[in-house]
């Protein structure tokens, strides 16, 4: 499996995620039913948590992990 982000000659601190993927916009809302954070992404994830501090967490998280997972997806051999 080819993983471009992964080399083994570089130190993992050396290495940086792809920023702010167009595709992966988490947009926010707060719904008052469930007394929660909802998160959505266009990619389909969804999120939701009572607490602010993990939901600007999960935001972060996603915007930089989302495009990381996109190219081990498209580095996957396709089975027949």
């Amino acid at each position: 499996m080819n993983v471009p982000f992964f080399r083994r000659d570089r130190h993992l601190t050396e290495l940086a995620a792809p920023l702010h993927d167009e595709r992966h916009q988490v947009t926010s809302s707060f719904s008052y039913e469930k007394c929660r954070f909802v998160l959505e992404c266009p990619c389909g994830a969804e999120f939701d948590t009572p607490y602010i501090d993990e939901a600007l967490e999960y935001v972060e998280m996603h915007q930089k992990l989302a495009p990381l997972a996109d190219q081990m997806e498209e580095s996957l051999p396709r089975s027949a």
